[in-house]
């Protein structure tokens, strides 16, 4: 199988959290599309922080998209410069007021491999300490709570907890521990 060829590119839209594309594609059997169009934001990370009792550390915010509040792990966009462990420690303090030293990075997805560009990184953070208080940005309200792993399981399977990369993240943690598990 051969990859697509990119003879034209357009930005619609320009903003530092989005930009829309319209490519003009060429696919390896000759067909050109004259209008793909491809999102862009930039590369944010998942924090799945837990602590030293073993609960999740979540948030719940209102959210736009959907029109409602929403349950969540905390999450936010990466810097320039900044691995995606130093974001997580970064926006877990700024959002949730929680600390620890260091994370564990357990790998990338793309967002929508069909017409995203961007990234989303998972970082597990074990035995966090509330220290400190939150720094929202000027567009954030954010609440935060702790449940246990079983509480968190319920609300996915019941569709509370609803965000579908969220769970991806945390389905790769719970593979992940339990691949380690068995070693």
């Amino acid at each position: 199988m051969k990859k697509w060829k990119t003879l034209d590119s357009e930005f619609l839209v320009d903003a530092p959290w989005l930009k829309v594309a319209k490519e003009k594609c060429k696919l390896p059997n000759g067909k050109v599309i004259d209008d793909f169009y491809t999102l862009w934001q930039p590369d944010w990370v998942l924090i799945l922080a837990r602590t030293k009792d073993g609960k999740w550390v979540l948030t719940e915010q209102y959210r736009h998209g959907t029109g409602g509040l929403e349950v969540e792990f905390p999450a936010g966009i990466i810097n320039a410069g900044e691995s995606p462990e130093q974001a997580a420690l970064r926006e877990l303090q700024e959002e949730c007021g929680y600390t620890s030293d260091t994370g564990t990075y357990l790998g990338q997805f793309p967002v929508n491999p069909d017409r995203h560009r961007g990234k989303f990184h998972v970082v597990f953070i074990d035995n966090v300490e509330r220290a400190g208080s939150t720094n929202f940005d000027e567009t954030e309200e954010i609440e935060t709570f702790l449940m246990t792993d079983e509480e968190l399981q319920k609300k996915i399977a019941s569709g509370e907890f609803n965000h579908p990369l969220q769970i991806a993240g945390y389905y790769k943690w719970k593979l992940s521990a339990k691949n380690l598990a068995q070693k």
